[in-house]
């Protein structure tokens, strides 16, 4: 989606699309007037006029191709609208309408918009209303609803302007899985199908709100497993189509790095170290929903294996919140190899989960006990160790002002206090998420939904999962 001014070679587009308001809609504008349009996939689906008279600012046209309709195409227009004559000084903007027309209304009523006059039979045999909006006020609060369900946590949560927790629901299914020593992907699915009703009501309700107050509904479409995420979506696109509200699409590893707007404002261009169950992954963004991955692991993720250690060390699903408390306790005893340490950005961890076997096995074989206190302390310091080098090395590099730690494996308080001590000598702020936030939920699917709604991303009812999405 693309918000651009207009060519003379769009105007043949632009007055088919002016037919809309009236049949003999002519496209002109003096000295004063501009228009904006709005692209999806190369081709104009809508377009706003509007003037700008030294102090004075009024809407002239906006019109929206019917079907793309109800997506919040109009609310980007007029946004963006907004900070261009807020640039200009202007304290106020007006615009009238048909008091027949009330889509229109209700549009220009969310954007701020409000009736100050009326005139009688200005449309013929209807009346017309003047709307006006005080630019000085704040922008309208965006509250988007967000379901994650991309493992084994069905989540609901209500977020304001993207980094206002209003109302979140977890309901985790740790307890059904352990009995596996992992997820299992047919009964994750089917749990969730079960909760996600009773999720999505109790956090309308822990919020006191209904949907008539939600602006757009957000879903995790990937990663994760296809089966989990198919319900999410189903979900989604069922609350969207019912209440006329638009669908947006969100990446679940964006989410992991949006779940620092809870925390702070981001400082661009920065670097995010995203660590969880599947993903290792060093990302550079320049600007708002903009990711550039400059390095990931080759083999198993960070959280990959740290349940594998644990499993071969006898500790119980879900290993890696053990393993970290563990580690705070034991000593660094056991020589474990320092895995991919050299100069590229990529990660490699399945040499160390395989030394680590070796070592329990070998020991074993001679009759020696483990220690497994001091074993996860070697595993943890080695693993965390390459992890923060690594990152280091790229903060020099790319010369950011703030790095963000994302993921599962954020709460890792062996990799949380050694990222604050080196980001302390480097002078770079760090970002951590609140630990309610580290682990999977839909709160940060909210947040990088905000965003993501700003930037126009929508998703169609034919929205699928995607198991395999990258950033």
């Amino acid at each position: 989606m693309e918000i651009r001014k207009y060519k003379k070679s769009d105007i043949s587009i632009i007055e088919k699309l002016g037919r809309i308001l009236h049949n003999n809609y002519n496209f002109e504008l003096d000295d004063f007037s501009s228009c904006l349009v709005i692209e999806e996939k190369n081709n104009i689906i809508g377009f706003i006029t509007y003037s700008i008279i030294y102090e004075r600012a009024e809407i002239i046209d906006i019109v929206i191709d019917k079907e793309y309709r109800k997506k919040g195409y109009g609310t980007l227009l007029l946004e963006k609208v907004f900070d261009i004559i807020k640039d200009n000084n202007c304290e106020n903007i007006t615009l009238e309408v048909n008091s027949n027309n009330k889509s229109a209304i209700n549009l220009y009523k969310k954007s701020g918009f409000q009736i100050v006059s009326v005139r009688k039979n200005y449309y013929s045999n209807s009346d017309g209303y003047l709307m006006k909006k005080e630019l000085g006020d704040k922008m309208k609060d965006i509250y988007i609803l967000a379901i994650e369900t991309s493992c084994d946590e069905t989540s609901c949560s209500i977020i304001k302007n993207g980094n206002i927790d209003i109302s979140t629901v977890i309901l985790s299914q740790i307890d059904i899985h352990k009995n596996y020593g992992g997820v299992v992907p047919e009964i994750a699915s089917r749990s969730h199908t079960e909760a996600i009703t009773l999720v999505f009501e109790e956090c309308l309700k822990k919020a006191n709100m209904t949907m008539d107050d939600i602006d757009c509904v957000a879903v995790t479409y990937g990663p994760g497993l296809n089966g989990s995420l198919l319900v999410g979506i189903e979900a989604a696109k069922a609350l969207s189509y019912a209440n006329n509200k638009p669908l947006i699409p969100v990446n679940h590893m964006a989410g992991h790095i949006y779940a620092n707007k809870f925390v702070g404002e981001f400082k661009f261009p920065l670097l995010c170290l995203v660590v969880s169950g599947g993903h290792t992954e060093l990302v550079y963004m320049d600007k708002e929903y903009s990711f550039k991955r400059i390095g990931s692991t080759l083999d198993d993720s960070i959280g990959e294996a740290y349940d594998k250690v644990a499993r071969v060390v006898g500790i119980p699903y879900p290993g890696g919140p053990l393993m970290d408390k563990m580690a705070s306790v034991g000593k660094h005893t056991y020589n474990l190899p320092s895995p991919k340490d050299d100069n590229s950005y990529d990660f490699s961890f399945s040499g160390l989960k395989s030394a680590v076997i070796n070592l329990v096995h070998n020991e074993k074989q001679r009759g020696n006990e483990i220690n497994k206190e001091d074993l996860a302390t070697s595993f943890q310091e080695t693993a965390v160790g390459i992890l923060v080098k690594k990152t280091i090395k790229a903060l020099k590099e790319y010369d950011v002002k703030e790095l963000l730690l994302a993921g599962g494996v954020s709460a890792n308080s062996g990799l949380r206090k050694k990222l604050e001590e080196e980001c302390g000598k480097l002078g770079v702020e760090l970002l951590k998420p609140e630990i309610k936030y580290c682990t999977d939920n839909a709160a940060m699917i909210g947040a990088a939904a905000y965003y993501a709604y700003l930037r126009g991303d929508r998703a169609d009812l034919d929205l699928n999962p995607n198991p395999g999405l990258d950033l």
